[in-house]
């Protein structure tokens, strides 16, 4: 088990300095309205202008958000009881020496933030300070922080109860806090061993403890099986850089390409429980050689799992090497930029890519001999968290795939309660005419479907009365068109409203959790 990088006696005090002064709360009440705003936008120079008044609180935000240096005295007074001296010898704090023998100031060795989920606890995070507040190359070890990727997959996970939980590649530990809310033993591996002593502070700090190994992806685990499986994995299209020597451990494989990413596509559900469920953020290539979505269904053929593949976002080589090139702390203009740029650039122009797909995969392990792989562009808002959204697409796509067409026709459905019709018309010279029928979803996924009259009818006439059968019935009779012909052109229109959460069967049972847990003790292991 590896150990937290601050004894124990500094844990316990830090934890108690941050309950009283630096969790969300006091964090929003600093920083007022306009200051989370300023936050969210990462106007740290806002921020700054707003933490001047030397609350306990505000010297956190100017410590640990901000990076910025604060007197001794006012350290000492926001980390009550822990010591300035102990902040020091730890390694949380480290000195501002700005003039000779002068060390009355410090300032944050480490990131600490305060982090939580809708109706979860206060939680703190531990990791290495950002490149926002340190200016300059990442080190090849950085731990990342509390960012865009780790939220965005804690809000898309399954959180259904589950006995074994796993994260791999956890970093400072976002994701497995999320998981002890959930599951009776987290397991959380890295490859990086300075990564995993912050999980294990992360860990210490909201009195939890995990199952922390070290180890290169699947490694660590190697013939397990886990309810749940989630990953922010070093997921970087590239030539291939080599984690520790010219990439950094916490984003690049050293695999080629996006050879990473459909490794890991394979290889989980050999690591998953008969209904378990997986779910990692990916790039993939974009080549002129076959679309998207055949590439990405290609990594999962035969795997036993039904898997849904979201495509949120397509950038072009330049933009995607830019980006990355950002995150580590590199300045456009300097050498190392573009010497770093053009190696990269010229990679993706010998390897045919044209760009690079960034999205999500979740995949849940059904037995079936035959599974289906679904991949779509997701490029609407949706609302967060999406858990149960995916949780109930899958829930829906098994009761199809056990329904039968005479099931489906059979079926009583009900269409979703804040389903929102719009009519869209075109002026003539008989007034205005009815040219466009679009049906949204006003919550979760959003979706929108352009449809005919006779399937906004159909949906309309879903009160969870009569069967599908019945109603396709009346419109064969109202359109004096033969049932079979009505049936076989409307039932494909049908499972798709099904799958989209348009409408769903009366009798869809609301999806069991694998392990029923009452209780999830304060510590776990």
């Amino acid at each position: 088990m590896t150990q937290p990088v601050f004894a124990p006696d500094v844990i316990a005090a830090l934890r108690q300095a941050l309950r009283r002064d630096f969790g969300s709360a006091a964090v929003a009440e600093a920083l007022g309205t306009g200051g989370e705003a300023a936050l969210s936008r990462s106007d740290l120079s806002a921020v700054n202008r707003l933490t001047r008044g030397g609350s306990p609180t505000e010297t956190w935000i100017r410590l640990f958000v901000l990076g910025l240096p604060v007197s001794t005295d006012d350290a000492g007074a926001a980390l009550r009881p822990l010591s300035v001296e102990a902040a020091l010898a730890a390694g949380l704090l480290e000195p501002v020496t700005e003039t000779a023998g002068s060390n009355d100031r410090v300032r944050a060795a480490l990131d600490v933030r305060p982090y939580s989920e809708v109706d979860g606890p206060d939680w703190w995070v531990v990791s290495d300070l950002g490149s926002d507040v340190r200016p300059g190359r990442l080190d090849p070890e950085h731990v990342l922080g509390i960012g865009s990727a780790a939220t965005t997959l804690a809000q898309c996970t399954v959180r259904s109860p589950v006995a074994r939980a796993l994260d791999i590649g956890t970093g400072c530990g976002v994701q497995a806090l999320h998981l002890s809310r959930h599951s009776g033993a987290v397991t959380a591996t890295d490859l990086s061993t300075r990564a995993l002593g912050l999980a294990a502070t992360t860990a210490a700090l909201n009195e939890l403890a995990w199952d922390l190994r070290q180890g290169s992806l699947l490694e660590p685990v190697a013939g397990e099986r886990f309810d749940l499986i989630v990953s922010n994995p070093p997921f970087i299209v590239g030539p291939g850089f080599a984690p520790g020597r010219d990439g950094y451990t916490y984003r690049d494989s050293g695999m080629a390409a996006d050879s990473v990413s459909a490794w890991l596509v394979r290889r989980l559900p050999g690591l998953l429980t008969e209904g378990g469920t997986a779910q990692l953020l990916a790039n993939w290539a974009l080549t002129g050689d076959e679309p998207w979505q055949d590439r990405l269904a290609g990594w999962l053929p035969g795997t036993g799992c039904e898997a849904w593949v979201w495509q949120r976002e397509v950038t072009d080589p330049g933009e995607y090497v830019s980006l990355w090139l950002r995150d580590a702390g590199e300045r456009p203009g300097t050498e190392s930029w573009r010497a770093r740029y053009d190696r990269w650039l010229d990679w993706f122009t010998d390897a045919g890519v044209l760009g690079v797909g960034m999205g999500l995969v979740s995949m849940r392990r059904t037995g079936a001999a035959r599974t289906e792989v679904v991949c779509e562009d997701v490029p609407q808002p949706y609302e967060r968290p999406a858990g149960a959204e995916i949780e109930g697409w899958f829930a829906r796509r098994f009761w199809l795939r056990g329904s039968g067409r005479d099931g489906l026709l059979g079926a009583r459905l009900r269409v979703d309660a804040d389903l929102i019709q719009t009519t869209h018309a075109l002026i003539g010279a008989e007034g205005w005419q009815p040219a466009l029928v679009q049906l949204r979803r006003s919550h979760g996924m959003r979706w929108e479907l352009e449809v005919d009259e006779a399937v906004s009818g159909l949906v309309a006439a879903c009160d969870g009365t009569a069967t599908l059968g019945v109603l396709l019935s009346v419109i064969a009779s109202a359109v004096s068109a033969p049932l079979a012909d009505v049936i076989t052109a409307l039932t494909p229109v049908v499972v798709d409203l099904i799958e989209r959460g348009f409408v769903a069967p009366n009798d869809l049972p609301t999806p069991e959790p694998l392990t029923a847990l009452d209780h999830l003790p304060a510590v776990q292991g």
